[in-house]
């Protein structure tokens, strides 16, 4: 790590070499469509895309055209990414500026999964130095944002009050600081459950109102029991903090806090409900700060009462929502297991099978938390339409859908379930029912390949491209890698896949795929993976794969990422081929 920091460091900024042309790009599928929907406005998905493409290649007056056509396309999502992702990792500082100007806001990335804190990391990784002032200006006028409030979030979380007063001693301005997620004391406060510290934080003035990345305030987080998805220290019933969140709610209300309709809905307070109702009607159908509406955080309660009085009101139960662009306040309400909530929801129209991103459906919720005890619940949901979801579904089961041409067989899930069951007799039937599936394959994180080299040439043999791209450039060659998969790897490049294909968000090969990803196992398994992703490294080099390419760029090199997660023994092996970083 030390050695390539110090070549890192010794290289002249004139030395860089020209940035290369962004890899190709294929619009999904979910985006062929005038009303596209991921974060919580319909677009249309061509112009979306179209914008995404413009920002990878730097086209700024196409940007420009897009723009002034719908400003929200700067806003459209796909799978946690906006158009300044593209803009940024090319370094095209003008198309960054243009969307920041236009409301460009990566804070709104699903879970934050790519939002401003990765987009400042990839700015320095790749030098794009201008890019990374423009962050930077943002993330302080926006959040007061400060790289030195590293030391006061750290000693929060340490739960350390010595190391927390240190740190305020020789930086008073941290106590009104944030990270680059827009976490000020208040948020790390309410998110670690320490009550004394709210106390602390709010008489050093420290904005109470500060809405963090996601748009959630230190109130915010609390009514959603502070859920943050980055830190989870605090999650476990045996921590020694406070349990019950609504404790701090109580605190910071008390203290001033915004009394907005989401939290009332969230402790169940009608009565300022109906107080702010008689203010402002229209406050039953709009969304917070942080994208969720009243009605969902009183589904998730189970306030029926406060949820018919929103639902007459005007609440759309199926109004798109943070992570949920087919509404959440049934979903909420099957999560408790709230069985007259979410009777009086699908009496108005609330989707059945709604779902969460990453949290599964309404069925599947309720089920996970509250097992048997949920059957009422599901029988009532499928008298309204509910269906299992791909995910759930067992080979029979999907056969049986494809015969009776079943909605779920179009699901976008569907597909990649199918190639998890390695069952020849399914794959047949499904091709067969949609033989136009082949051509719309792509090779989204490994999860559209069949573990099987049978399966494989099986779809090769009806037409599958082999170099086949994802939105983001990957191809199957990239998948095999990532998931250290020799067997189908040797498949597809039997079949002609390009081994020096290059993907979008980290322009490498697969050679660098197998080196910088980490597939999930146990600590125990370290030496087996080391073992296997040496093996894979290994097999690539020996079929052709060159450890470096003209259109390298110093930080993208499978030798630059071998130091960088310091494989020592990849790193010989690469130097061996005669690898440079």
């Amino acid at each position: 790590m030390a050695k390539h920091s110090s070549r890192r460091a010794s290289r002249s900024r004139g030395s860089r070499r020209s940035r290369p042309s962004a890899p190709p790009m294929t619009q999904p599928a979910a985006m062929k469509t005038k009303h596209y929907v991921y974060g919580v406005e319909p677009v249309n998905g061509h112009d979306a895309w179209a914008l995404f493409v413009a920002c990878a290649a730097g086209d700024l007056s196409q940007g420009r055209s897009l723009i002034a056509k719908d400003e929200r396309l700067v806003n459209a999502q796909c799978w946690y990414q906006f158009p300044i992702h593209m803009a940024v990792r090319q370094g095209h500082a003008r198309i960054v500026e243009l969307l920041l100007e236009h409301g460009a806001d990566p804070g709104q990335s699903r879970f934050t999964c790519d939002s401003w804190d990765k987009l400042l990391r990839v700015a320095r990784e790749r030098e794009h130095t201008d890019v990374e002032k423009l962050l930077e200006g943002v993330l302080k006028r926006r959040f007061n944002y400060s790289p030195e409030f590293a030391k006061l979030r750290n000693a929060i979380i340490a739960r350390d009050t010595r190391k927390i007063s240190g740190v305020l001693r020789s930086a008073s301005k941290l106590a009104r600081a944030s990270d680059a997620l827009g976490n000020n004391p208040l948020h790390w406060s309410v998110i670690t459950r320490q009550q004394k510290l709210i106390e602390r934080f709010a008489k050093l003035g420290t904005p109470m109102e500060a809405q963090r990345a996601d748009g959630q305030t230190p109130l915010l987080l609390a009514a959603n029991e502070t859920y943050d998805y980055w830190y989870r220290g605090a999650r476990s019933r045996g921590h020694p903090s406070i349990r019950n969140a609504w404790v701090l709610v109580g605190d910071l209300l008390a203290r001033g806090a915004k009394y907005t309709i989401s939290v009332a809905a969230a402790v169940g307070d009608r009565e300022h409900i109906e107080y702010l109702l008689k203010k402002d009607d229209t406050l039953a159908r709009q969304l917070d700060s942080s994208r969720v509406s009243p009605l969902s955080h009183a589904a998730r309660e189970g306030y029926t009462h406060i949820v018919r009085l929103l639902l007459e009101h005007g609440a759309d139960p199926n109004l798109p929502e943070d992570l949920a662009p087919n509404g959440r306040a049934l979903f909420e309400a099957c999560g408790g297991n709230h069985l007259e909530t979410a009777e009086l929801l699908l009496e108005h129209g609330a989707n059945p099978n709604a779902g969460v991103d990453s949290c599964g459906c309404c069925l599947t919720i309720c089920e996970h938390h509250h097992g048997k005890q949920s059957k009422p619940l599901r029988r009532l949901l499928r008298r309204y339409g509910a269906y299992d979801p791909p995910y759930v579904m067992n080979a029979k089961q999907m056969k049986r859908a494809i015969r009776d041409r079943h909605e779920v067989t179009r699901d976008e899930e569907f597909l990649a379930r199918v190639m998890d069951q390695r069952d020849a007799e399914l794959l047949d039937l499904y091709l067969d029912s949609r033989p136009e599936v082949v051509q719309d394959m792509h090779a989204y994180a490994g999860i559209t390949y069949p573990d099987s080299p049978e399966l494989v040439r099986k779809l090769l043999a009806r037409g599958l491209d082999p170099n086949k791209r994802d939105w983001l450039g990957k191809t199957f060659l990239h998948a095999c890698a990532a998931k250290l998969d020799r067997t189908n790897a040797e498949v597809f490049l039997e079949a002609g896949a390009d081994i020096h294909a290059r993907d979008v968000e980290f322009q490498e090969t697969p050679l660098t795929t197998t080196i910088r990803c980490d597939p999930r196992c146990q600590e125990a398994d370290r030496p087996k993976l080391e073992k296997r992703r040496r093996k894979m490294v290994e097999f690539l080099l020996k079929r052709g794969a060159a450890p470096n390419l003209p259109d390298d760029q110093p930080w993208s090199t499978p030798l630059a990422w071998a130091q960088r997660r310091d494989l020592s023994e990849i790193e010989k092996l690469l130097q061996n081929h005669e690898a440079n970083a």
